[in-house]
């Protein structure tokens, strides 16, 4: 498993990433727009990820649908379509995977620098959510889940994708991480979270922790 950081900054809120993903990924860095697709033995892991006054996180994992393989050329057209336009409405992104035949379970995270309270106390973000294994709240030792997974099978054209509002404290850390292989206890998964082992910790897998 290899490790990337890098400086995702929200306007004037910065933040630090680091991302963890297994060896062999595909990395694509762009005007400060990063790409990455893995090969998972469940799926193909997807992230992209952005600053700006907007940022946004997109965490997705594809599958194929009746038992069939994920597609690496849909994999790659979701990419695509979040790299010409950052923020592709779940429509979208939801009508290339059905084309494809395809389920995408996904997690995005949007912090708006406009869009604050008090940022010295706390980052308030949007979080879409679906079939994703929940966002960890990482703090003072403990963590909690501040928002719900979503729909369990993804993305669908025919249910709607709301967003939920998040309030994260100055000093947490957002830990984002994709659906394990194996049938594991997750309460016994997240509390490895909290002090971070990634050849211990669903290595097959990609995560990312953000500090705000």
């Amino acid at each position: 498993m290899q490790k990337i950081e890098r400086q995702l900054d929200a306007g004037s809120l910065g933040l630090r990433a680091e991302i963890y993903l297994p060896d062999g990924a595909s990395i694509q860095e762009d005007q400060g727009n990063l790409c990455i697709r893995s090969e998972l033995p469940n799926g193909v892991g997807l992230l992209e990820m952005h600053g700006g006054d907007r940022m946004q996180v997109f965490l997705g994992l594809l599958q194929g649908l009746d038992g069939a393989d994920a597609r690496g050329d849909v994999a790659d057209e979701i990419l695509a379509a979040l790299k010409a336009d950052p923020r592709a409405s779940m429509d979208r992104l939801s009508d290339i995977a059905c084309q494809g035949h395809q389920a995408l379970k996904c997690l995005v995270l949007e912090l708006d620098s406009g869009q604050q309270e008090d940022p010295d106390d706390y980052y308030l973000a949007r979080v879409h959510a679906a079939g994703m294994p929940p966002l960890l709240l990482i703090d003072a030792g403990n963590y909690r889940i501040p928002t719900r997974s979503g729909i369990p099978l993804g993305i669908s054209p025919d249910l709607e994708q709301p967003s939920q509002s998040l309030e994260w404290d100055r000093g947490g850390i957002l830990h984002l991480h994709t659906e394990p292989v194996s049938n594991i206890d997750m309460e016994t998964l997240h509390q490895g979270f909290i002090e971070f082992d990634p050849a211990a910790s669903n290595a097959e897998g990609l995560h990312i922790r953000l500090y705000a």
